[in-house]
C-alpha cells in the first residue's frame, strides 16, 4: 500500500515538474519524464491488481440504488393503474391502521380489528374483469409487505360486499367488465406503524411476470 502511494505522489511530482510549455531544449528532458511516467502508470496498475483494486470504484450509495432497483422493479403509486391481460388493478389507498373499516359504515358492516401489539398495513384496490369468465377475488394478485430491509409479511384479500361491508374473498367473483373493490391486509407488529423505518408493499398480479413496488416510507 505504501508503495502504491509512493508511485502516484512521484508521478505527481513529475508532472508539476514539467513546463506547461516546454522549449525545444527541454524536449529531450520532457520525453523522458514521459517515459518515466508510463513505467509508473503501469507498475501502479500491476500494484492495483495484486491488492485488487478495482479500476473503477462505485460510491455506496450508487451501489445500494443500482440493488435496490435491482430487487424493486416497477414502481406505483396511489390512484395509478396496473393493466394485465385480465384485470385492471387500480390502487386506491394504501394506509396502517388498527381497524380496516369497509366505505360504508352507514349500517350494520364487518371489520377487521387489529389484535393488541398488531398493526395491519391496508391496500385498498379497485378491480375490473377485462376477461369473459368470472374472475375470483383470491385469484388476483399476490402482495406481499417489507419493513426495514427483509422483515417480510403475507397479506390476505377480502372483498366489497353492500350489504355486510366486507366478504370472504374465495367465495367472490367479479362478472365480466364488472369492477369490485378488494382489499389486501398484512398483519404487523405495531413498530411497523410506530418507526421510521423504510416500508414497501410488492404487488404481483398473477399470471404475470412483473411485479410492482408501492412505496409506504
Amino acid at each position: 500500500m505504501k508503495k502504491l502511494f509512493l508511485l502516484t505522489l512521484t508521478a505527481a511530482l513529475i508532472l508539476s515538474g514539467c513546463s506547461p510549455t516546454p522549449s525545444a531544449d527541454d524536449s529531450s528532458e520532457l520525453e523522458s519524464l514521459r517515459t518515466q511516467l508510463k513505467i509508473l502508470q503501469e507498475e501502479n496498475e500491476s500494484l492495483k491488481e495484486q491488492l485488487n483494486i478495482p479500476p473503477e470504484t462505485i460510491s455506496p450509495e450508487t451501489a445500494l440504488e443500482e440493488t435496490t432497483t435491482s430487487q424493486q422493479g416497477l414502481t406505483i403509486s396511489v390512484g395509478e393503474t396496473i393493466v394485465t391481460d385480465y384485470a385492471e388493478i387500480t390502487i386506491n389507498k394504501i394506509e396502517l391502521t388498527y381497524d380496516v373499516l369497509p366505505d360504508n359504515t352507514s349500517g350494520f358492516y364487518s371489520h377487521y380489528e387489529a389484535d393488541s401489539g398488531n398493526v395491519y398495513i391496508h391496500l385498498d384496490v379497485d378491480v375490473k374483469n377485462l376477461g369473459k369468465q368470472n374472475l375470483r377475488c383470491d385469484d388476483i394478485l399476490s402482495a406481499a409487505a417489507d419493513y426495514n430491509d427483509g422483515y417480510t409479511y403475507s397479506s390476505f384479500a377480502v372483498a366489497e360486499d353492500s350489504n355486510t361491508g366486507f366478504t370472504y374473498a374465495n367465495i367472490t367473483s367479479i362478472k365480466p367488465l364488472e369492477t369490485l373493490g378488494v382489499h389486501y391486509l398484512f398483519k404487523c407488529p405495531q413498530e411497523v406503524e410506530e418507526s421510521t423505518n423504510p416500508l414497501f408493499i410488492t404487488i404481483t398480479p398473477n399470471s404475470s411476470q412483473d411485479s410492482y413496488i408501492l412505496t409506504i416510507r
